[in-house]
This record gives structure tokens, C-alpha cells and sequence, in this order.
């Protein structure tokens, strides 16, 4: 089973986004296989490629940042990105280097992201940090918890 984990862009520390990480460490039978970038988020540098994507994710500079349109606030007041068929086309396009990917560990996704890895036939597994605060711990206590 290939597992893959949103990690920092300079370590395996766990991203708490998917669709915002840098990177993701792809795990396979628990052994460190590579890391892989994440077009996602690197395409939020390609605005030119994907028209009106961004409008409203509430992501930050160059992305639609603070309260905008298609936006709505958590119960903890952060920006959450609203559904949108669109944006889960967009969000799967940038999902081809994750398509060998059985489950992927994340703290957060939003729902377009979520609905495009599912799409996608990836399992999404939410972890909590307790579970890990780096790729290593959490596929190691996630494979633990699949065994007992």
C-alpha cells in the first residue's frame, strides 16, 4: 500500500493542508520511498493556466486571500474554501503524480481537495497531531493502528 503525507518544503514535518503543502513523503509497505511536489500548490503559481482558480479560497497572497467571494468562515473563524464542481476538476488535474497513491494522512482538507483525491481513488485518512508531528511517526502509528 503506497501512503502519501503533506509535509513542509525543507523537512518531513506534517503540513496541515493538503492542498497547500509543498510537497508530499510517499511511503510504500512503510518504507520511505520518495518525496513528490505538489502541483497543487504549485499551480497557484501557473494563475495564467487556470482562470478564475483562486478567486474566493481564502489561500493567502495571490489567492484570493481574506474573506472573498465563494468564502465562508469555520467555527474558529479560518477562511474555509466553499464547494465548487470547478474547483474539484481543477484540484484533480493537479492530482497525476499521486495517481499510484492508495491513502494519503492529512490533518485538514477542504472539500474540493477531498472530493478530488476520492475522485481519484485515494483514501483520505484525517490524523490528528497527537498522531505525529512528522511523516516518519505518523505512518508508523497510522500502520500500528491498521494492525491491532
Amino acid at each position: 500500500m503506497k501512503i502519501a503525507v503533506p509535509i513542509e518544503a525543507e523537512s518531513t514535518r506534517v503540513f496541515t493542508r493538503v492542498g497547500r503543502a509543498p510537497r508530499f513523503a510517499v511511503y510504500e509497505d512503510g518504507v520511505f520511498v520518495e518525496t513528490r511536489p505538489n502541483l497543487h500548490a504549485h499551480s497557484h503559481d501557473r494563475e495564467e493556466e487556470h482562470p478564475g482558480h483562486g478567486k474566493g479560497h481564502g489561500h493567502g497572497e495571490g489567492h484570493g486571500g481574506g474573506h472573498g467571494r465563494g468564502e465562508h468562515r469555520g467555527r474558529h473563524g479560518e477562511a474555509v474554501e466553499a464547494y465548487s464542481p470547478e474547483e474539484v476538476d481543477l484540484h484533480r488535474k493537479d492530482l497525476g503524480n499521486l495517481n499510484d497513491i492508495d491513502v494519503i494522512l492529512c490533518r485538514a482538507v477542504g472539500p474540493n481537495m477531498k472530493e478530488a483525491l476520492e475522485l481519484s481513488g485515494i483514501e483520505v485518512v484525517k490524523v490528528r497531531k497527537r498522531d505525529g508531528e512528522n511523516a516518519e511517526e505518523l505512518i508508523a502509528n497510522y500502520l500500528k493502528e491498521e494492525k491491532s
